[in-house]
């Protein structure tokens, strides 16, 4: 498996696991994503420092992205978006790819990573706090699952990379 900058030639694979996502439902801000050509746009855009994880048989299985803002008081901070196929979950590829994603933004001047959990999603808060990363607070009652009946809170981590 390889780590590597996301080129302009992945985006059709990046754009159908993020067709899954929609399909399954996945509350994950790669799911908004409404075309091809949104994510053509993040390929040179300093703004998003996107990452994908690559297997052997040349199928992007992970995308890992850190958007930030490009004025010079805030391009210090990028926040984090993360996705893995479904078939390869758990495999901690997650980890890997972002722990090459945060080395890669701290050479593009990254100082401090952040990340939003929905508090009802025990995968991700064990990823993050696996990956070092610190909570910092929280939006309480963020939105009601409409599954569960419970509200959910949005949890707020950071890493000073």
């Amino acid at each position: 498996m390889i780590f590597k900058s996301l080129e302009k030639k992945d985006v059709p694979q990046v754009w159908d696991l993020f067709v899954q996502l929609k399909i399954e439902g996945a509350e994950v801000s790669f799911a908004e994503v409404e075309t091809k050509e949104i994510i053509e746009t993040w390929v040179e855009n300093p703004a998003h420092l996107t990452y994908v994880a690559v297997d052997n048989g040349h199928r992007i299985i992970g995308v890992v992205r850190g958007k930030r803002e490009m004025t010079d008081e805030k391009k210090h901070a990028a926040f984090l978006t993360a996705a893995i196929q479904p078939d390869t979950r758990g495999k901690g590829i997650a980890a890997k790819l972002t722990e090459f994603a945060l080395s890669e933004m701290k050479k593009k001047g990254v100082t401090i990573a952040r990340i939003y959990v929905y508090s009802d999603n025990k995968a991700s808060l064990h990823a993050v706090e696996k990956l070092g990363f610190t909570l910092g607070g929280k939006v309480l009652m963020h939105h009601l699952d409409v599954k569960s009946g419970q509200y959910v809170d949005d949890l707020i981590f950071h890493k000073i990379l």
